[in-house]
């Protein structure tokens, strides 16, 4: 060992079907949308369930974006985090969720929201 770290490179394949499949058995609508659920067709087969609306829209970074925010505190003063550890706490769920409902009420033309 010389002393001088050597570059690791990490892949993993996540499958997002083993997070949405507790959801899609519990409710009745849902509403699914990401930036990498990819295919389309693939997670309706391996969630057993039909889509009533499946859309795949293009996505420029070209075209000036409004309001491009990064949130670190909500409404009530408290921290919200995108962090794993961190994103299923009342708190973040609640702040997040209504800052949407918020932006959702003066921006005319929709979010995209990731």
């Amino acid at each position: 060992s010389s002393g001088v770290p050597e570059p690791q490179l990490d892949l993993a394949c996540l499958d997002a079907s083993l997070a949405l499949k507790p959801v899609v058995e519990r409710f009745r609508s849902v509403v699914l949308t990401s930036g990498t659920l990819s295919p389309l067709d693939l997670y309706p087969k391996l969630l057993n369930f039909a889509p009533v609306v499946r859309a795949s829209l293009p996505m420029s970074t070209f075209r000036p974006c409004i309001l491009p925010l990064v949130v670190s505190k909500g409404d009530d003063q408290r921290k919200v985090s995108t962090r794993f550890e961190s994103r299923d706490g009342t708190d973040v769920v609640r702040n997040y969720g209504g800052l949407l409902v918020q932006l959702c009420e003066v921006v005319p033309d929709g979010l995209a929201v990731f």
